[in-house]
């Protein structure tokens, strides 16, 4: 049966159930000129699907993306992916019973820069996103409104293709042209199933490669804090060790301030044998006022020491507490100051332009325009969290990226080895003191002919 040329588009909206709504395209332009909001999305970020849709219900076109709604359900302003053009422009999906589409995902997005705001579709048995898109489309699509061709055959359509459904090759007999031309189609059937399940495994190799770095980042992260709080207890040990030998120091003084003292008692008794009695009583009070004057000092060092560390804890959340508020204070200084400069590019960014930054590692980076103060406060940073790396691995592995060179301390003057090393492109794969260093030839750097032809080659 011939195909319509009516086309019609429609939106679906996803979540970790299925799909949840669906609309027409032109009730999602008045959600992103923000006309109204929808309140079961208030607060998520939702994965939907752009569909173009010919006058039989089937599939010609699907774009698959992401969007972002506030806490009151409105779309996010800044918003900007060209679905129809993306739509337009995209490589080749299964067949949706209308003969390959035209698909747009994060594993195959013809616009670099809007991949991160895409998503890959599942394919896996009994949850296959384009069999519930295929299947929603004709069961919803009369009440969405969409077209139908009124003019072509009524009678009822075969059901499309099961996409990623497996089927026998027929046996081709000799002589036989029916069974040839049979043969041929099984043959482009066959080969698109198999361009199927390389989007699936690309699909797959790219959602674990995600995973991994986002584990990679909080790990790195942890780690971080780990060492900064294990560098503060190491100080404050430091402290209190140096206040404790400060402390002996005093203590064996007065001990010896004693044993002075009580040497001297112990003469002028041997001198004054005749007032002995009375001396011994003396002697014996002085050493008790002397006792209890040690003590005394032992509880005031003792209380000393207790509010140094109590001011040592207080100084360091008076410290914490200043660098946050001089922080909040140089952030809304920036912001004042780029009121006027935000503003020109949100025009700029409602007019349609976009602002790309580029980064090693971390390829064009589309940067919307609330995000430019925070780019333009430190672009080193802002490209580490698009690598899923520290700003410190990150700086690191920018060093290594600019200069691939054994980083390996060797002779007495103890300079860095300098011999070429392989470098590793991605930064997340980068490891500080194993990916920048010949591990089998420092520290004496003998001769390897396996590395070097490497490099040459390179």
């Amino acid at each position: 049966m011939p195909l319509s040329s009516v086309t019609s588009e429609a939106i679906l909206f996803f979540d970790h159930r299925g799909i949840t709504k669906s609309m027409l395209y032109a009730d999602f332009e008045a959600i992103l000129d923000g006309m109204v909001g929808v309140p079961e999305f208030a607060d998520k970020e939702v994965r939907g699907a752009y569909c173009l849709v010919n006058g039989q219900l089937r599939v010609r076109s699907l774009v698959l993306f992401t969007i972002d709604f506030d806490e009151d359900g409105m779309a996010d302003t800044t918003w900007n992916v060209p679905l129809r053009h993306l739509a337009e422009h995209a490589g080749q999906g299964p067949d949706m019973g209308a003969g390959p589409i035209r698909l747009a995902c994060r594993s195959q997005c013809p616009v670099a820069w809007h991949q991160d705001q895409m998503w890959d579709p599942g394919m896996k048995p009994g949850a296959n996103d384009f069999i519930a898109i295929r299947d929603t489309i004709r069961e919803r699509g009369p009440k969405l409104g969409l077209e139908i061709d009124d003019e072509l055959d009524s009678t009822p359509a075969a059901a499309p293709p099961v996409i990623g459904a497996e089927t026998k090759a027929p046996t081709i007999a000799p002589d036989d042209s029916e069974s040839k031309k049979e043969a041929d189609e099984e043959r482009v059937r066959l080969a698109r199933i198999i361009k199927e399940l390389r989007l699936r495994v690309q699909t797959l190799e790219n959602s674990q490669s995600e995973e991994v770095g986002k584990l990679r980042y909080a790990a790195q992260q942890k780690e971080e804090i780990l060492n900064a709080q294990l560098e503060k207890v190491l100080g404050q040990f430091k402290t209190l060790k140096s206040q404790n030998g400060a402390l002996r120091e005093q203590n064996d003084s007065l001990k010896a301030q004693v044993l002075s003292l009580t040497q001297s008692l112990e003469e002028q008794s041997h001198q004054s044998q005749t007032q002995g009695s009375e001396l011994e009583v003396l002697t014996e009070q002085y050493k008790l006022a002397l006792e209890q004057r040690i003590e005394e000092e032992r509880a005031k060092l003792s209380e000393q020491i207790h509010a140094k560390e109590m001011d040592v804890l207080t100084r360091d959340d008076l410290i914490s507490q200043l660098k946050e508020e001089l922080g909040e204070l140089k952030r809304n200084r920036v912001k004042e100051a780029s009121t006027g400069a935000q503003k020109v590019l949100e025009k700029l960014e409602n007019l349609g332009l976009s602002f790309i930054a580029f980064h090693p590692g971390a390829g064009h980076i589309s940067i919307s325009a609330d995000q430019i103060g925070s780019y333009m406060e430190n672009p080193v940073a802002f490209a580490a969290r698009k690598c899923l790396v520290t700003e410190d691995h990150y700086r690191a592995w920018l060093a290594h990226y600019e200069n691939p060179v054994c980083q390996v301390s060797v002779g007495s003057d103890q300079q860095a080895c300098g011999k070429r090393v392989i470098r590793v492109e991605v930064p997340n794969q980068f490891k500080p003191g194993v990916s920048d260093c010949n591990a089998n030839r420092c520290p004496n750097c003998r001769n390897d002919s396996a590395i070097d032809n490497v490099l040459r080659f390179r």
